[in-house]
């Protein structure tokens, strides 16, 4: 769900300000990735393991991405680097995702009050 920005009260100058100060800082990180983070313990095949009393092996961490309807990609993450490189990477999307969504909102408002919105 979208944060959703109280932008009614807001002078046109103000919002107009906001509008250019995302724009300026509005591009998309090179390290952007669209994905969850998952953690996971489980059991494994052998019989005696102490994962079978409950004790689960792990965690494991995992890269999870929706890539189309019903096509899932998943890996393993193995190392530290690329558990961290995941975390940040997930974190920068995100922020971007609500930046765009500021200047989404802050654009409807202008609209709404009949400003123009020049295309850039």
């Amino acid at each position: 769900m979208a944060t959703r920005y109280d932008l009614r009260r807001k002078p046109t100058l103000a919002l107009r300000h906001r509008k250019a100060s995302l724009l300026r800082r509005l591009r998309a990180p090179s390290n952007a990735l669209r994905a969850s983070f998952v953690e996971r313990f489980g059991p494994c095949g052998r019989p005696n393991c102490a994962c079978r009393q409950g004790r689960k092996h792990g965690p494991f961490y995992y890269l999870t991405q929706c890539v189309a309807a019903g096509h899932i990609v998943k890996f393993l993450l193995k190392t530290a680097a690329q558990q961290q490189a995941a975390r940040g990477g997930i974190t920068a999307y995100r922020q971007f995702q609500e930046a765009l969504e500021e200047l989404s909102q802050i654009n409807t408002e202008l609209l709404r009050r009949g400003e123009p919105l020049p295309s850039e």
